[in-house]
């Protein structure tokens, strides 16, 4: 009875060697990878599928709709307005990270060139120009479908979304 315990035993541990020798080597190669093949500036595909995000979407569109009081019309004017002008940033968001990168390569060298610097600087300050004069075209679209009394409810849920993002901000940063 002793030499099967001791048998049964030994085997566990065998299993649980394995086990362990396997994990590590997957989580070895798994961190060994890069930041892929389009490099750190690639949208990354997430656990979403489209169907998912456009189901949220649909979702976040009719609370939207209800908290402010919107009508179908409204509703459908205000989603197509932010969805082309999602479309038209992204590639400026694009360049802007990519831009963003090979300042932080430039800056991280020390015999980097002090005019390709400031190029690629300028290159950064006009990308985020661009992307802040597309956010305030993108509210001033969305207020003029709004009534007074529906815009100071956006502002307002606005506050409450940047409040709560800036929560979970914090707990992610500690």
């Amino acid at each position: 009875m002793q030499t099967t315990r001791w048998g049964r035993h030994r085997w566990v541990l065998m299993v649980a060697a394995i086990l362990a020798i396997a994990g590590g080597a997957t989580a070895t190669a798994w961190a060994q990878q890069g930041p892929g093949p389009a490099g750190p500036c690639a949208r990354p595909q997430g656990v979403l599928s489209p169907e998912d995000r456009a189901a949220i979407g649909r979702i976040l569109l009719q609370r939207t709709k209800e908290r402010l009081g919107l009508s179908d019309q409204q509703a459908e004017q205000i989603r197509a307005i932010l969805a082309s002008r999602r479309v038209e940033a992204r590639a400026d968001i694009q360049a802007l990270c990519q831009a963003r990168v090979e300042l932080r390569q430039l800056l991280d060298r020390q015999d980097s060139d002090p005019a390709a610097l400031k190029a690629v600087a300028e290159r950064v300050k006009a990308l985020q120009a661009k992307l802040l004069d597309r956010r305030v075209e993108t509210q001033i679209a969305v207020r003029s479908q709004l009534t007074a009394d529906q815009w100071a409810k956006w502002i307002e849920l606005r506050k409450t979304m940047a409040r709560r993002f800036m929560g979970r901000a914090r707990r992610f940063a500690s």
